[in-house]
């Protein structure tokens, strides 16, 4: 039978993680602008951006958050290198102090003084002020540390429980490199080195291990800590893979110096720096060997950075197909490139707006463009809309910085006004695809609705959508081009005002609630939109493509 000290155990770990959990959710607020302005502006030198990462850190109580946001601001290239790795190191620094806290407070202060009036409090005034956003942040953070401390409690009483019913004697015989893996699964799995050191702080108090081994249990939570780093890189830019990757490098080499002069630096802590409590002397180890790293690797950063920038190629990420091809210094190429990527992307779009209905394919968008999308279908299979459409957004946004390219290059009058009139067909189909993409959670309330009133409109949509589509695939560059696209245009005009009077008259005898009647007009709307977009950039496209004799087989 399990024993209670087992459960009250489990009762204190979960509690302590619940409160870190609580804390960062509360302050994470701090991940907006403000904070990226605040390490953009304080990183520019690598001393202050250590500093900064250590302090950061120190206020957050997790390097997770902050080492998290160095990615995301590497990978948008607002961080350098070695700034990122500069506010990396602080933030290794600025993770024992959580340490610290818990050793001053949780260790040489009655507890139940502070954690008692620290939850009761918090929690009146989260429940009081629940609209007063400020108040309510702040007493959220504070809730969070009272179950902190409350967790903390309980873990020190259940280890009391231990020393008297268990004879760990047997076990401590073992290489301290076990202890040290203990540390590093205990850690990879909760998530948080912090956890771990008060499980074995708390052991330590106890007197349950020597100091040695609760060294090499926290030497081994440093290396977990670095896995949510490495997990947050995967599948990210080469730059991202870097930064956790030189992360990765300096925990090791920490852990491994720290592990092999384990006694002398413990000998020296106790008899130089005078700090004989061995509570204090698990928190200064970890202390020590993160500063003295963080000061080891600031004098090689540059060299540091410069090695980690020849690691992992990074991939072409380019979301086209024919302008990475193009050599903007022959024009005629450029735009035939230029042209070919244009018409590609409508197909794209009009496939995607397709994709939004459930509606895999009407007829050949395009013989020339069937193969690639095969392929780009393949790719995009298993995204959600929104990826989708985020991806047509990257191709846009790659188009016009390769127009603002050609812009510079191009002389002759005639391209330039065609390039123009292609670049208008872009941001048309563009506006196409986000009129959908703003409805595409009523059309998928629609297409799961029980309500058969709803469910029949959706398909209602579906095969309007389907007939826009297919009747525009079919036009050809002709002489009938015109008057088929005015037919066309014409039709979208009657169909939207035929759903206009169907919607009020829906509104009038209250077949569906007064909310789903502004939603299906929102959705009639959109819906117009996008078909007016997709046929002037269809238009445009066709036009420009037989003034310069390239048109669709």
């Amino acid at each position: 039978m399990i024993s209670a000290d087992f459960w009250m155990r489990c009762a204190g770990l979960g509690l302590f993680l619940y409160g870190m959990y609580i804390i960062e959710d509360f302050l994470k607020q701090l991940e907006g602008r403000s904070f990226k302005l605040f390490l953009q502006k304080s990183t520019q030198n690598k001393f202050v951006a250590i500093i900064s990462g250590t302090l950061v850190t120190a206020i957050l109580q997790s390097s997770s958050i902050v080492n998290l946001m160095v990615l995301s601001l590497v990978g948008a290239g607002i961080l350098s290198m070695q700034n990122a790795l500069a506010v990396v190191l602080g933030a290794n620094i600025g993770g024992t102090f959580n340490s610290w806290l818990i050793a001053f407070l949780g260790f040489k202060i009655d507890l139940n003084m502070i954690t008692f009036p620290l939850i009761g409090m918090a929690g009146l005034l989260m429940t009081i002020f629940k609209r007063k956003k400020n108040i309510y942040k702040i007493s959220g953070t504070l809730l969070g540390f009272g179950f902190l401390l409350l967790g903390l409690q309980f873990m020190k009483e259940s280890m009391n429980g231990v020393l008297k019913h268990t004879d760990l004697s047997i076990y401590l015989h073992y290489n301290r490199i076990v202890f040290l893996a203990i540390g590093f699964i205990i850690t990879a799995i909760i998530q948080t080195s912090s956890a771990t050191v008060v499980l074995v702080l708390s052991a330590l108090y106890a007197k349950l291990i020597p100091i040695d081994i609760a060294i090499a249990v926290v030497l081994g939570a440093e290396l977990g800590t670095t896995i949510k780093l490495f997990i947050g890189s995967i599948g990210g830019t080469a730059a991202k893979k870097r930064v956790a990757l030189g992360n990765n490098i300096f925990n090791f080499s920490t852990t491994f110096l720290g592990f092999i002069f384990l006694d002398p630096i413990a000998t020296f802590i106790q008899i130089v720096i005078g700090i004989k409590d061995p509570i204090f002397l698990l928190v200064a180890f970890q202390t020590l060997i993160n500063v003295v790293g963080v000061l080891t690797y600031y004098f090689f950063l540059h060299y540091f950075g410069k090695f980690l920038e020849t690691r992992f190629k990074e991939i072409n990420t380019s979301a086209l197909n024919f302008l990475p091809h193009s050599v903007l210094e022959i024009s005629t190429s450029a735009l035939d490139m230029f042209n070919k990527e244009v018409g590609f992307f409508i197909c794209r779009v009009i496939n995607i707006n397709l994709s939004a209905f459930q509606i895999k394919s009407i007829e050949k968008i395009d013989a020339q463009f069937e193969q690639l999308l095969t392929i780009e279908n393949q790719t995009i299979e298993s995204f959600s809309h929104a990826e989708k459409y985020n991806r047509l957004k990257k191709a846009a946004g790659e188009i016009h910085a390769f127009y603002a390219k050609m812009l510079e290059k191009e002389s002759n009058p005639t391209n330039i006004a065609s390039i123009n009139v292609l670049i208008e067909s872009v941001r048309n189909a563009m506006y196409s695809a986000k009129c959908i993409k703003d409805i595409y959670s009523d059309l998928v309330e629609l297409s799961n609705s029980i309500n058969e009133n709803k469910y029949n409109l959706y398909l209602q949509l579906t095969k309007e959508l389907t007939g826009f589509y297919t009747a525009l695939i079919l036009i050809e560059n002709n002489t009938k081009f015109n008057s088929q696209i005015n037919n066309i245009r014409n039709q979208i005009k009657t169909d939207f005002d035929n759903k206009l009077q169907l919607f009020y008259s829906h509104a009038s005898d209250k077949t569906f609630a007064a909310k789903d009647i502004s939603t299906l007009f929102n959705i009639n709307r959109e819906l117009y939109a996008s078909y007016k977009a997709i046929i002037l950039a269809l238009v445009d496209y066709k036009e420009t493509s037989l003034n310069n004799k390239m048109l669709i087989k």
